[in-house]
């Protein structure tokens, strides 16, 4: 994996979170327990600041960044699907779903168990309520969750937990 000091800002992350070998993780990042860093993602905090909390998976070719002097604030047990781009400050509350190549802006904020549907764009300083599924471009909130939405909420962060324990043990480079 790719770790940076920028600027005497070091990544802090946790030893039971797993980050791939190609992804980037630069200056003032926290990374908690159990997270998931998946191939080709960037979280870069060289303006300000990169707070993810336990169980977050941030999956392949995503990118987290933050403007200066603000910070991405990720909660709990969220899910930023495969090329999704997150850009503070934002706030992402525990077990919200952002969707493959969503887009969340600055300003925004996601109540927990909320849902952004894949392609979506928040614009900046929009909100999505708790419990609530949201998608367009922009989004707009579409519809409460339902069970099967709320059980993947929970269920698929639970998933990436485990995920990133196995990667830790047997990941292995077979030829590069």
């Amino acid at each position: 994996m790719a770790v940076y000091e920028f600027e005497g800002n070091c990544p802090e992350i946790s030893e039971s979170a797993f980050i791939h070998p190609s992804a980037s993780v630069i200056g003032n990042v926290l990374i908690g327990a159990q997270c998931f860093v998946g191939p080709g993602a960037v979280i870069r905090a060289d303006y300000g600041k990169v707070c993810l909390g336990s169980g977050c998976a941030v999956e392949d070719n995503c990118i987290i960044h933050s403007e200066p002097n603000s910070i991405v604030i990720m909660e709990n047990d969220i899910i930023v699907g495969h090329g999704a781009i997150v850009h503070g400050p934002c706030l992402i509350k525990n077990n919200v779903i952002i969707g493959m190549g969503a887009i969340v802006s600055v300003g925004c904020e996601i109540g927990s168990y909320g849902f952004l549907a894949a392609g979506s764009v928040l614009l900046p300083e929009q909100h999505i309520p708790e419990r609530t599924m949201a998608a367009g471009n922009p989004a707009s909130p579409k519809k409460p969750l339902d069970e099967k939405l709320l059980y993947y909420s929970e269920k698929a962060p639970a998933l990436y937990r485990e995920l990133s324990g196995r990667y830790q043990k047997s990941l292995k480079l077979i030829n590069s």
